[in-house]
């Protein structure tokens, strides 16, 4: 945690009382990806409230888990970020962890982008992952959001899984959809 005056960023703990104070940061996170990402495959973006209120859900069954943390970024006492971590067994095929930190949300204030938040952010995870025996993070990133990307790399993180989103069918309707097919 860093302290000082209105223009230091601190971060600290959230529980489960404080969930509401993210509402904010993730709806601006949901603005900055239906900018870069208006839709997944067949599936366009929510509306922002509802994206709140699904997100919310997931929030609340998540915190109650023993390991899963929140670290809220404040400036001058305004939330300006926030990570939300879980934990979640390592992988079955590669030789990980046991128990690997799966960064659920990193999410700053449009208007602090770029000014450190979220790296004050990952220094904190980065502790509360030592604090639980951990060293391992995954975090999924949108394939068009290309500043997480160099963000997360910087931080060590490199691209390891790709994953697929869409309505499954023959092989022939994605072909008629001008997909890409595998012969094999």
């Amino acid at each position: 945690m860093t302290s000082g005056g209105e223009d230091v960023v601190t971060t600290r703990r959230a529980n489960a009382d404080e969930l509401r104070l993210l509402e904010p940061l993730w709806k601006s996170l949901q603005v900055h990806h239906a900018r870069i990402t208006p839709r997944i495959g067949p599936s366009p973006k929510r509306d922002i409230d509802e994206s709140w209120r699904r997100r919310l859900v997931k929030y609340e069954r998540w915190i109650r888990e023993p390991d899963t943390f929140v670290v809220l970024a404040e400036r001058g006492g305004r939330p300006v970020g926030y990570a939300f971590v879980t934990v979640v067994l390592g992988h079955a095929s590669w030789a990980s962890g046991d128990r690997i930190a799966e960064l659920q949300t990193l999410a700053v204030a449009e208007e602090e982008r770029g000014s450190g938040v979220g790296t004050a952010l990952m220094g904190a995870v980065r502790e509360g992952m030592a604090q639980l025996g951990l060293s391992e993070l995954t975090v999924t990133a949108a394939r068009s959001n290309r500043d997480a990307h160099r963000f997360y790399e910087r931080h060590g993180l490199v691209p390891a899984f790709e994953v697929f989103y869409g309505h499954p069918g023959p092989p022939e309707a994605s072909a008629a959809n001008g997909e890409h097919r595998t012969r094999g």
